[in-house]
């Protein structure tokens, strides 16, 4: 007779990770001690990401956004302690060490922590997968401790701290760059729908060599997070092979933008920009219109204006326009223009109608109160069947949203929701959104956010604690298009 084939053994270990892959996050941890394959598979998933914390004393407070003390001590020893095992587990367990693909250090302790610097510098030297590293804070600063550990393989590089260019020079394999900008998104404060300014880093900018650094770690650079007024610094060379461009508009002057249309003009590969911050009119004349040949590759694109004191004007909105306006191939939108009138918007929005490839989408409809049932069924017809991801920030006057929450319920694609009030809460449950648009696996209401499992009828929630949202990074996220469109809200 022959012997029983235990059915795990009939099937291959790729099958078995797309089977494990799509089992909900929260509950991974509970098919570590099934067996050592499954073991081997979850611990990939659980751990590729690893984040490390240092929390302590009044910077503590201010990464929490507490002034409890005993509250950033409690939650002080959870993430930090466990960090520790993490970073143990490391360099004890080569296989473990080998999962590691990216390390995300949150540095926000009063004094030195030169105990904790030195514990993530020698675990570095075990983590020969690593691709991505980030440094989030001051508290302690980036420093050469750490840097010269980083290996050369290194492919993403972020940094919002203090940059120590002499110790990084090893890095010769870069094609993802991050340079500190002075804002943080997005804040935890639920009714605070304008920038949060880091201090810290934003005092530090002008010591950053970005010259200097773009000339040594740009060999191969694809992607590029970098102030406005250092465009003028970005060579030639690295514009013709940028795919991403990320700009932090920062003191709100238009001297900001110059080089811009040097580098849009070589920038032929580029398949997705970004421009946030405190954008003056000046920024306007340089988008390129759809007819002409600029930006041809052109996929993905991100406005997100801080404020215009005077308002959007007719100059400004018809080159938005016209440079939006025939492009069939760009798949992802984000406009924040908070000074826009509602008439705007609807322009704007025939204009979003007529985007047949749109897949992500996030959209503030500017200043004026949302109260005209006209326009809010428009916002709701130009939902498009294919959205995949969806961010709303609107000004709610008390009107009645259901036309517009039935339009999202129906979009077939739909996994991601952001739904934010300006100035006051959404009249919106987490339960009746999630009941009834079934394909959600995320929702947002003005900046929590919760994981969405469904085990049968039944609709579990999973609320993101503060630090993992204002720290959040893409491998967070179920796909790289969610954390796109939170990432600058």
């Amino acid at each position: 007779m022959a012997a029983v084939v235990p059915f795990r053994k009939k099937l291959p270990p790729e099958v078995w990770t797309q089977i494990i892959g799509d089992v909900p996050h929260p509950q991974l941890s509970n098919l570590l001690n099934v067996c050592s394959q499954f073991h081997d598979i979850v611990i990939r998933t659980l751990f590729s990401s690893i984040k490390v914390y240092f929390i302590g004393g009044e910077q503590g407070k201010s990464m929490l956004n507490t002034f409890h003390m005993d509250w950033v001590e409690e939650t002080a020893r959870k993430l930090m302690g466990k960090s520790w095992e993490i970073l143990n587990h490391i360099r004890q367990e080569p296989s473990f060490a080998r999962v590691v693909k990216s390390i995300t250090v949150v540095a926000f302790s009063d004094g030195l922590s030169i105990f904790e610097r030195l514990t993530v510098a020698n675990a570095l030297l075990f983590v020969p997968n690593l691709q991505t590293f980030r440094w989030i804070g001051n508290g302690p600063a980036f420093d050469d401790i750490v840097a010269e550990c980083l290996p050369s393989i290194l492919t993403k590089l972020v940094v919002q701290s203090s940059f120590p260019l002499n110790s990084l020079q090893h890095l010769t394999k870069i094609t993802s760059l991050y340079l500190p900008m002075p804002f943080f998104f997005p804040d935890d404060e639920e009714a605070h729908d304008e920038l949060a300014v880091d201090i810290d880093t934003a005092n530090i900018l002008t010591e950053v060599p970005v010259e200097n650094i773009l000339n040594a770690l740009t060999s191969e650079l694809l992607d590029l997070r970098l102030c406005a007024m250092h465009i003028i610094s970005i060579p030639i060379r690295v514009c013709s092979t940028l795919t991403e461009l990320e700009i932090l508009v920062t003191i709100g002057d238009p001297e900001e933008f110059i080089g811009l249309d040097v580098v849009l003009r070589h920038a032929t590969s580029l398949e997705s920009l970004t421009v946030v911050g405190f954008v003056v009119p000046t920024f306007f004349s340089f988008l390129p219109h759809s007819s002409t040949s600029s930006l041809p590759k052109l996929t993905s694109f991100r406005l997100s204006c801080e404020y215009f004191s005077w308002g959007v004007g007719e100059d400004e909105l018809c080159a938005l326009c016209g440079f939006l306006q025939g492009r069939p191939s760009l798949r992802r939108l984000y406009l924040r223009l908070t000074a826009m009138r509602m008439d705007q918007t609807s322009r704007l929005l025939c204009i979003i109608r007529g985007l047949e490839g749109l897949e992500v989408l996030g959209l503030h409809t500017g200043r004026d109160i949302l109260s005209d049932p006209e326009i809010i069924t428009m916002l709701a017809q130009s939902l498009s069947v294919k959205l995949r991801a969806l961010y709303l920030a609107v000004n709610w006057g008390g009107e009645t949203l259901l036309v517009l929450l039935d339009a999202i319920a129906k979009l077939p694609h739909l996994s991601f929701l952001h739904l934010y009030g300006t100035l006051s809460r959404l009249p919106i449950l987490l339960e009746d959104l999630a009941g009834e648009a079934k394909g959600l696996q995320m929702i947002g209401l003005n900046r929590a956010l919760w994981d969405i499992e469904r085990v049968g009828s039944n609709i579990i929630t999973n609320k993101w604690p503060r630090w993992k949202i204002k720290f959040c990074v893409e491998e967070d996220f179920l796909c790289a298009d969610d954390a796109w469109l939170f990432k600058y809200n």
